[in-house]
């Protein structure tokens, strides 16, 4: 299913360049859109499994907010004592702000529970993102051209897909909460054209979202409102600019703030606990890229976006500091928000995450556009305007961007670690005919989260100590085990134990 789906999203995108060549504005942005939401989920259902850091914990939190939307948890019935600081293995799970698991739990109510319900919401939104990029870069440079570059840029980037896919670190959260600031840069732009007060709520509903996602990064707009409005002469003593950016500021606040009120008071611990942690980022170094310096969010470009792009990246900066460009009304406030960003994460945060930058990803690729755009119209010189000449380039970028070769590759039938998640996980799926007041133990490291998620049992991977188990067994709980496994041996006394049961499944 997944392979006709990425050939049906490839066959849109030649639909959509083919109406581009003809100079159809609106046809072949929704073409490119639709192309980019199939391609999106063409990726993710080429993984029948979850992936560990950190798809299946947001999956496996939304999938028990399924019936308790307010209560986060990532294990719901903690036999055993847990450090209720450790994000991994804990009960209330208030690590991340919920809305992208909430949107999750709806997707699975409707859907069931699996991968690709868990993954549709990203998928949605990050194609969504591609249809703001586009009118993003049309207000912004009023070329249809440069728009459109923006957009396809979009529409094929490996960085998106993989965060949709699950398969990039913090995935969901990550390309969620990109969507959502994307939103609100896309309010604020038709609100410059507009100035309608329904597109200043609109503004500060993304905003209120994005901070309902992954906290206060998600205020970046009104910092480039501000100075959108400083910056014009005859706008910064019209009260209704400040009206509007007040009650978009009111929005926000009242979507984002009762969640902070809740769990403050309804798990104070827990809340603030994490709400110190997320200080933490940044003054101190965290997780995996510890040793990373203020050059990794620059080298990381890479990554998200592919070197083959940065002379054109180059070309339209130059091109937008030209002072026909500087009298445009936002381009000062969107390359001062992107600015902000990278400043920010480089030099000020000590913790370097990869996607930390993403969010300014719609000012980077229509400042790519620009400069693109630029090297068509040299093209278009030697090719006497004709327009099919876009299609060579444009095709080698966006294949550049989307790294077909990579996406195959990492999802290799010879990759023995993926072969493992896949074995391993039709193991989770199996009902293994136990009740439901089984705790099962000796699971492989981290994937009792897999079987919480796909099972309804009790999971953990590990074994309890013999005083727990006495204690466990006392209290009318029944016992099951995973036989040994690599790395996992049983101990003497659950193997001696009779009233312990030993699930006969081989772990890759």
């Amino acid at each position: 299913m997944g392979n006709w789906l990425f050939f049906f999203a490839l066959l849109l995108v030649v639909f959509s360049l083919q109406q581009y060549v003809k100079n159809r504005e609106r046809m072949s942005a929704g073409l490119l859109v639709a192309g980019a939401f199939l391609l999106r989920l063409a990726v993710a259902m080429m993984d029948p499994y979850l992936h560990d850091w950190d798809e299946k914990f947001h999956a496996l939190v939304a999938k028990n907010m399924m019936t308790d939307p307010f209560r986060p948890m990532l294990r719901v019935h903690p036999v055993l004592s847990y450090d209720y600081t450790s994000w991994c293995c804990n009960h209330i799970w208030l690590h991340k702000q919920p809305l992208f698991m909430w949107q999750m739990a709806l997707s699975m109510k409707i859907f069931g529970v699996n991968e690709i319900a868990v993954r549709l919401p990203s998928a949605l939104l990050s194609a969504g993102m591609v249809w703001c990029i586009y009118r993003i870069a049309m207000i912004w440079t009023k070329e249809f051209n440069t728009a459109y570059i923006a957009a396809l840029l979009s529409a094929f980037s490996w960085f998106q897909i993989e965060m949709v896919s699950g398969a990039m670190s913090l995935d969901h959260n990550d390309i969620v909460f990109t969507a959502y600031v994307t939103g609100s840069i896309w309010a604020l732009c038709e609100y410059s054209r507009e100035r309608s007060w329904r597109w200043a709520l609109l503004t500060g509903c993304f905003v209120g979202c994005a901070i309902l996602v992954k906290w206060l990064t998600g205020l970046l707009v009104f910092g480039g409102w501000c100075l959108w409005v400083v910056l014009q002469k005859d706008q910064r003593l019209v009260w209704k600019n400040y009206r509007d950016l007040l009650a978009a500021a009111a929005v926000a606040t009242a979507i984002a703030l009762p969640w902070q009120l809740y769990i403050l008071h309804t798990f104070p611990q827990e809340s603030a606990y994490e709400y110190g942690y997320n200080y933490q980022h940044i003054t101190e170094k965290l997780g995996a890229y510890v040793s990373e310096d203020w050059t990794f969010h620059f080298r990381e470009w890479r990554l998200q976006y592919g070197n083959l792009l940065l002379p054109f990246l180059a070309a339209g900066f130059l091109s937008l500091f030209s002072k026909s460009s500087l009298k445009n009304s936002l381009t000062i406030p969107m390359l001062a928000m992107a600015a902000v960003v990278y400043g920010f994460f480089s030099f000020v945060v000590q913790t370097k995450m990869p996607a930390f930058v993403y969010i300014v990803s719609p000012i980077l690729l229509t400042v790519t556009a620009v400069g693109t755009h630029r090297f068509l119209q040299l093209l278009d010189r030697f090719s006497l305007n004709k327009r099919w000449m876009h299609l060579p380039v444009l095709l080698v970028f966006a294949l550049s961007t989307l790294r077909p070769a990579d996406i195959l590759d990492s999802r290799s039938a010879s990759d023995e670690e993926r072969n493992a998640k896949i074995a391993n996980t039709r193991i989770f799926k199996k009902n293994h005919d136990l009740p439901d007041n089984y705790l099962v133990f000796n699971c492989k490291s981290y994937e009792d989260i897999d079987m919480m998620f796909y099972n309804r049992y009790n999971a953990h991977s590990w074994c309890p100590s013999e005083k727990d188990l006495d204690s466990l067994l006392s209290a009318g709980y029944k016992i099951a085990v995973f036989q040994a496994h690599k790395g996992k041996e049983l101990p003497g006394y659950v193997a001696a134990n009779p009233d312990v049961l030993i699930i006969a499944e081989e772990f890759k």
